[in-house]
């Protein structure tokens, strides 16, 4: 959940997934992205605008990076993490055979040398991939076709705890590597899935030798892990792999990858340091594409957990990079005439949403407060989201009905208007739903079990994100005036993604950052997911209709015909209310201006700092490596 807090659906939507990206080849005509804002020229500075002198016109290796955390990762897993924050670190660290360009949205080779070649055989699907001859791990072994087949073989292990990630994968039948040359392998799809290539393509790689060293995993067939998964849950070596690949180290000690940036050290709620490679293999490619390019000597992460420190920290040059800015942050920011001289504020669109999840499906612990529809659709009339937009936003938001996002116009459900805001009618649905004010407290009562149940209940937030917390006391002063009593919660940021897992939480801010692909639904909104997966909610145990409608987008290869799946599946959201959506507000980026080569980009985090360059001229960190 980035803010930095931003639970990202899709296999990369890194949630709250988080991550870590499924892009099919469209082009998407009327975005508009790396809008440049400069603001008013108010401030008392009398420094001059910041200018790098330099004829320099090539990119080079120099300067570090230093970019705002608002928390610390989760873990540093290329499988197990969750929040947003990993995902980004982790993608300097890993590779993929295929990534998605932040100009293009199209998917273009890294590991591989192109992209697959496709072929159908027998009802099945199989992309053939090559690795580049020159892609090797840190100790000089090659990536070859074993790594990713074992990569496959972890997500597919019951007990490896990557169950956000894991629904991406069930198409995928086999990894056939040819061994005459291990650089090749083929991935086989059962059926034909409308996310393969991308889904195949762009899962990061992890080195076997270093986190299987004794073999385990190569006891278990890909068709046998797809066959017996319930069965092998009990089996020693699914268990003791499982507790290995789990265990501390891999969390945040041992991080190896192929990218051109090595993990040196994490100082908890501190900084996150991470260093270029002198010996990076991608140097020896010729004329590498921009998915191999990496300027940077350090990117450096450096977590402040109170957004007004971090923009002291901004006005100081002390942070080169810094997004997700609360909104009102971002219109003074946009005043300051020292920022204005110093750094460039971009506001891309982003393909995220956000909304307060509803507990529909609640542990035994806690009353089941929002199992009637009627009362979930109560509350959405309690949730002001125009004002919302308008005071805590700015201005800086648009209202969304659902999880597809208002950029995929043709899936989009423009015909379902928001709920409004009326008080009048929350109070009318619940008192149908059984909830009236009996002991005349203030707050609305109800029998269950032969009990009586008052309307308490929690608001879960993540500590440091102040947006959330005003739109917080927004909903509980409304709640209020209906009788019912909201305490807000504020969880560090490990411990809020635990209690979302256990769904252990009355109501819950959440956010999924998408990419401009079409989302499979299914890790965030299927049954099945609920158990071990990201849908927190429990949406969908009473309307199989929706369970149908995301296995059939999954099969629909007809563009036209998936989206009116789409829209139906939106339709059945907005009938069931088993949260209230909120708006998807664009990105709020501000980047020091000593750096060449920045484009703001609706893929997330808004930018691709590895292609940032410096001239030597005016580089700021490391001038010994950069002169």
């Amino acid at each position: 959940m980035q803010e930095q807090s931003d639970f990202v659906h899709q296999r990369k939507l890194y949630n709250f997934s988080a991550p870590n990206s499924i892009l099919m080849k469209r082009t998407f005509w009327g975005l508009v992205i790396g809008v440049l804002l400069w603001g008013c020229k108010t401030g008392n500075s009398n420094e001059k605008p910041y200018e790098c002198k330099s004829q320099q016109k090539e990119p080079a290796v120099g300067d570090w990076v230093i970019i705002h955390a608002l928390d610390d990762p989760d873990n540093l897993n290329l499988l197990n993490h969750q929040g947003a924050t990993a995902g980004y670190i982790l993608d300097h660290i890993f590779q993929s055979p295929l990534v998605m360009d932040f100009e293009t949205y199209e998917l273009v080779p890294q590991l591989a040398v192109a992209r697959p070649t496709i072929e159908e055989k027998n009802g099945k699907v199989y992309y053939h991939f090559e690795i580049r001859p020159e892609a090797v791990w840190d100790d000089g072994k090659p990536v070859t076709g074993y790594d990713y087949a074992f990569t496959i073989k972890a997500i597919k292990n019951p007990l490896v705890d990557c169950h956000r990630i894991r629904p991406y994968y069930e198409a995928i039948e086999d990894v056939i590597v040819d061994n005459e040359n291990p650089k090749k392998f083929t991935v086989v799809f059962k059926e034909k899935y409308f996310l393969a290539e991308e889904v195949c393509g762009t899962q990061a790689i992890l080195p076997k030798h270093i986190y299987d060293p004794e073999g385990i995993m190569d006891k278990f067939t890909i068709p046998q892990l797809n066959r017996d998964i319930d069965k092998l849950r009990n089996n020693p070596d699914i268990r003791r792999f499982a507790e290995h690949f789990n265990a501390p180290r891999f969390q945040s000690e041992i991080v190896v990858g192929s990218g051109p940036y090595r993990f040196v050290k994490w100082e908890k709620g501190i900084q996150i340091e991470l260093e270029r490679k002198k010996d990076w293999w991608g140097d020896k490619v010729k004329d590498p594409p921009p998915s191999l390019r990496a300027y940077p000597e350090k990117i450096i992460y450096r977590v402040v957990n109170d957004q007004n420190a971090a923009i002291t920290d901004l006005k100081a040059q002390r942070i080169d990079v810094m997004s997700g800015l609360r909104p009102k942050d971002f219109i003074e920011v946009k005043k300051n005439k020292k920022i204005q001289n110093y750094f460039r504020l971009f506001t891309p669109p982003s393909f995220s949403y956000s909304y307060l999840g509803l507990n529909n499906h609640p542990p035994e612990h806690r009353p089941p407060l929002f199992t009637d529809k009627r009362v979930r659709l109560a509350f959405a009339h309690l949730v002001n989201v125009d004002t919302i937009i308008k005071t805590v936003l700015y201005g800086l938001g648009q209202r969304i009905i659902g999880p597809v996002s208002p950029l995929l116009k043709d899936a989009y459900n423009d015909q379902i208007q928001p709920i409004p805001y009326d008080l009048e009618k929350a109070k009318k649905l619940l008192e149908e739903a059984g909830w009236k004010d009996s002991d005349g407290d203030g707050i609305l009562d109800k029998i269950i079990d032969g009990k009586k149940v008052d309307f308490r209940c929690e608001f879960a937030i993540n500590q440091g994100n102040e947006t959330r917390k005003q739109i917080a006391l927004i909903v509980q002063q409304e709640a209020k005036k209906v009788g019912i009593e909201i305490e807000i919660a504020s969880y560090e940021w490990s411990v809020y993604l635990d209690k979302a897992k256990k769904h252990d939480f009355d109501i819950m801010y959440v956010a999924w950052i998408g990419t401009p692909s079409p989302p499979d639904l299914k890790q965030i909104w299927h049954t099945e997911s609920w158990a071990g997966g990201s849908n927190y909610i429990g949406f969908g145990f009473n309307t199989p209709e929706s369970d149908q409608i995301i296995e059939a987008i999954r099969r629909e290869l007809d563009e036209k015909k998936r989206n009116e799946l789409y829209k139906r599946f939106q339709e059945i959201l907005y009938e069931e209310m088993p949260c209230v959506f909120l708006f998807s507000v664009p990105e709020r980026i501000v980047i020091h201006k000593r750096f060449r080569n920045v484009k703001p980009s609706a893929m997330r985090p808004g930018y691709d700092v590895h292609n940032f360059w410096t001239p030597k001229e005016c580089i700021k960190y490391g001038k010994q490596q950069g002169a």
